[in-house]
């Protein structure tokens, strides 16, 4: 339940007021109200983290407080948003290339230039493509179906790391996870991106990307999902940092189990941390992981604010 709403046009956002909440139960809480989405309020604590609370979860006077400041509310129209990459924001996969990294990139053309949102670096696994836009499986789609992406509107990065970096399969850990890296940084200069929720995701060898990167750029990255491939162990301080969640099938017969498992043997005692196993599945469960709504929630939750 740990979702950070910024609106495209259904979410009311407020200007900080620090009050007092009370829970349906009685509970107080100090917080600043932030937005609402449908019946979803997020809070921001002193501590910096947004969370949010179902509507129905407070006092009736604070409801009441929450549909009056939405009613308040004006609409306003959105900031265009401009720049190098700002064609790119069409609603759809864009197909480009920056330097030499071809890649595709999502985002809802009515972004605000005026808001931040989360960026999302998308790593494949190996297969045989190596065609732009080839890259973008139904795993990385789960990102844009309508209602999730109105819950959490944000900018896909999903690069392509084969050629011309020699030959079909080249890892993460070579020239294509640092022009990755490079494009990410490009992008955060260029469109409004809120640069304390950029996430890593992957899928097999991009599962082990997801952790590679992450471990090499700690102040990058505000969590992972690395499924069906991770780091070592020896990465686990790195993750102790930046949340991980790690998922795997039992049964893989392409990336041994063991390796999921001994990373989260050196990080269960850290509760940001998750680790899923799949008693079946084999190597092909990215499509289940990506369809877990718990999944999205833990992710855009994630930010510096909350570490």
């Amino acid at each position: 339940m740990k979702t950070l709403l910024s609106a495209l046009l259904l979410v009311v956002t407020f200007s900080a007021e620090a009050r007092e909440w009370t829970s349906s139960d009685g509970k107080k809480l100090q917080a600043d109200l932030v937005s609402l989405n449908g019946d979803q309020v997020m809070l921001k604590l002193a501590s910096g983290q947004i969370v949010p609370v179902p509507l129905s979860r407070l006092s009736a006077a604070d409801q009441a407080f929450v549909r009056q400041q939405g009613a308040a509310a004006p609409a306003t129209a959105p900031k265009k948003i401009e720049g190098e990459f700002a064609a790119l924001l069409t609603g759809d996969w864009a197909l480009s290339k920056h330097k030499n990294l071809p890649f595709a990139l999502y985002g809802a053309k009515e972004l605000d230039a005026a808001k931040k949102y989360p960026l999302i670096l998308a790593l494949h696994g190996r297969s045989q493509n190596d065609e732009n836009g080839k890259q973008v499986g139904g795993w990385m789609k789960s990102f844009t179906k309508e209602d999730r992406y109105k819950k959490n509107p944000c900018i896909i990065l999903a690069p392509l790391g084969y050629q011309p970096f020699g030959g079909t399969g080249s890892a993460w850990n070579s020239k294509p996870g640092e022009e990755a890296i490079d494009l990410v940084k490009e992008l955060l200069k260029s469109l409004p991106i809120d640069k304390e929720r950029v996430y890593c995701v992957g899928y097999s060898m991009g599962g082990f990307g997801t952790c590679h990167l992450i471990n090499t750029e700690t102040r990058l990255f505000a969590a992972g999902v690395a499924v069906a491939g991770c780091t070592g162990p020896e990465t686990a301080s790195t993750f102790k940092k930046v949340p991980l969640w790690l998922f795997h099938a039992a049964d893989d017969p392409t990336v041994e189990v063991k390796y999921s498992r001994d990373l989260w043997e050196a990080l269960k005692r850290d509760k940001e941390c998750k680790y899923t196993e799949y008693p079946t599945g084999g190597h092909g469960i990215p499509g289940k992981v990506f369809e877990e709504e718990e999944m999205h929630t833990w992710l855009f939750a994630k930010g510096v604010a909350t570490k």
